[in-house]
Order: C-alpha cells, then sequence, then structure tokens
C-alpha cells in the first residue's frame, strides 16, 4: 500500500527532527490521504487515494450517494 496520492503524486518526505540540543534523529512526513470513491473522466468509479489538498481543491469529482429528498413539515 504506497502513502501517494494519485492525484498529484505527493508522497512521504524525509528529513530532521532537531531537539533543543540541536541533536538530530531522522523522521518521516506523511501526506494526509484519504479514500475516496470518484469518478473518472471516462465514466467510470474507481477508490483512489487522494490528499487533503486535492480534495478542497475539488480536483476529482467524488461519487456520492444522494439522499433522499424530506417532505417539508406541515406546521
Amino acid at each position: 500500500m504506497s502513502r501517494m496520492c494519485d492525484v498529484c503524486g505527493k508522497g512521504v518526505m524525509s528529513g530532521n527532527k532537531v531537539s533543543k540540543s540541536y541533536n538530530h534523529t531522522r523522521r518521516t512526513w506523511r501526506p494526509n490521504l484519504h479514500s475516496v470513491k470518484a469518478t473518472l473522466p471516462n465514466g467510470s468509479v474507481r477508490t483512489l487515494k487522494v490528499c487533503s489538498g486535492c480534495l478542497s481543491a475539488n480536483f476529482i469529482e467524488k461519487k456520492v450517494r444522494v439522499p433522499k429528498t424530506e417532505t417539508p413539515a406541515n406546521n
């Protein structure tokens, strides 16, 4: 299971954690990925791993279940 966005290709970054005493230890930063069912341009539906930045920028069209319309209450 890869930790990479299927839309923009954002992946794991690595670097150093620096303590107050300036000790360096290796660490990783992982992207904020979500599994989303999306409609592809050819009309098929597929589950993609998408980062939160691509979701908020509306780079994909989510396949969502449309809720039933509620009847207004008579008051």
